[in-house]
């Protein structure tokens, strides 16, 4: 079957001249997963070949515009005018410059959504899964649980290296002859702009931290609707709240929960109510510590836990507390 497709044959079906019989060939070809790509590539290639089909929305609202203006409306009424009332509108009398802006408005959303799906390769990761990823530039991303990257299909290594994380990952990052920034982007508006190292990015609701073991890193963000930027050097650790205030220390190690790929956990000066967090964002349970003195209890140690169960079971023998789950709940009480 893959003998019969070739780019020509794909070109056709983007311009609506192929056959149902081909169409269910292509439909087939693309089960497969090594040929999405390729059909992803000849898509923009035939798109950057025929501009006339990329929705016209700018020219579409001068045109309503020059309507509204040629036909204005309005509520006074003469005296001597009789009011005439109108029969409710159905929607096949409704005007057609209604309905086209109505079309052009879906095929825009519709047109927005496919092309962020186009541009970029989203890598993802449930709850209690982490991934490594080989980005197209020698990079490497270790993706952690509850979390996303989206990586550019095109042009990664050449004209761009910015990627889009949600969540967190551990970035080691490739130098390039050229010296060409690597930027991850969050929701948070906080860049990491960096040119050859190894640093962690956390990027979740509540808050934002970036870790730097090796290089050096600029961080762009917004506080207050003011740019601003900090640049973190070996062994920085910054922390942003929710409204973007900043906070930086140097520390010796991480102070927050590691999850490596062979499920090993790393608990260093670590509060019971950051693991608390990272059990809800990791995991997606609801964890209740009894008390604030319980919460500030410190855990320190390295250990191995092929499921959250044993987690947990491994946290309550460390600090010799009571851990009891039932479903998605976790209380954590003293004895």
């Amino acid at each position: 079957m893959e003998s019969d497709i070739n780019k020509e044959l794909i070109f056709s079906h983007f311009a609506r001249k192929v056959s149902p019989l081909q169409r269910e060939l292509i439909a087939q070809w693309l089960r497969e997963k090594a040929n999405e790509e390729q059909y992803y590539e000849w898509l923009e290639e035939w798109e950057n070949r025929n501009p006339q089909y990329l929705t016209q929305t700018e020219k579409a609202t001068q045109h309503y515009a020059t309507f509204l203006a040629d036909n204005p409306h309005t509520e006074e009424t003469s005296s001597n005018e009789i009011p005439v009332i109108l029969p409710i509108s159905r929607p096949w009398n409704r005007p057609f410059w209604l309905v086209a802006a109505s079309i052009v408005l879906v095929a825009s959303m519709v047109g927005l959504l496919f092309r962020n799906q186009l541009i970029y390769q989203t890598y993802t990761t449930t709850f209690g899964e982490t991934r490594s990823i080989k980005l197209p530039d020698g990079s490497e991303v270790n993706l952690n649980a509850n979390s996303s990257l989206q990586v550019p299909r095109w042009g990664f290594g050449r004209t761009t290296r910015e990627v889009l994380l949600a969540g967190e990952a551990n970035f080691s990052v490739t130098h390039t002859p050229d010296d060409q920034k690597f930027v991850v982007k969050t929701a948070k508006g906080l860049d990491v702009v960096v040119l050859g190292t190894e640093f962690t990015v956390f990027a979740r609701k509540r808050g934002a931290r970036v870790l730097l073991n090796k290089g050096k890193v600029q961080l762009h963000y917004q506080e207050n609707k003011i740019a601003k930027q900090v640049t973190m050097k070996p062994g920085d650790f910054v922390t942003l709240d929710p409204e973007n205030h900043i906070a930086l220390k140097t520390i010796k190690q991480r102070q927050f929960p590691s999850v490596g790929q062979e499920k090993r956990f790393v608990f260093e000066e670590t509060t019971l109510e950051e693991v608390a967090y990272m059990l809800e964002e990791n995991y997606g349970l609801r964890v209740n510590i009894k008390n604030q003195a319980l919460a500030q209890r410190i855990l320190m140690g390295s250990f191995q836990a092929d499921n959250v169960d044993q987690l947990l079971l491994s946290i309550s023998e460390l600090l010799d507390i009571n851990v009891a789950r039932q479903g998605n709940h976790v209380q954590i009480m003293d004895k």
